[in-house]
């Protein structure tokens, strides 16, 4: 229907939904990157409180994947086992 210059479409639901699967089935839709739930995170303060190393001693680990950073809402988050295995000199 065109009033005043705009255009309406009037679809069914049964329509949508046949559009919505057909689309599902055509893309790859990618979720963002989420850390298991089960896992404790440490925040980049508590691995240099609990590790007593320097800020750039963890980015320097984190780029060579000595101790590998998980992205968690654009913050930088560290395996809480990890960070265990280091402490207990399993990770060398």
């Amino acid at each position: 229907m065109l009033q005043n210059g705009k255009i309406t479409v009037a679809v069914t639901l049964e329509e949508l939904r046949a559009w919505h699967d057909e689309l599902s089935a055509t893309t790859k839709i990618q979720s963002p990157e989420k850390p298991p739930t089960k896992e404790a995170l440490l925040t980049r303060k508590e691995v240099i409180s609990l590790l007593g190393v320097d800020s750039s001693t963890l980015w320097r680990w984190a780029k060579t994947g000595y101790l590998s950073p998980v992205n968690f809402g654009g913050q930088r988050r560290y395996r809480k086992a990890e960070v265990d295995a280091i402490i207990n000199g399993v990770k060398r």
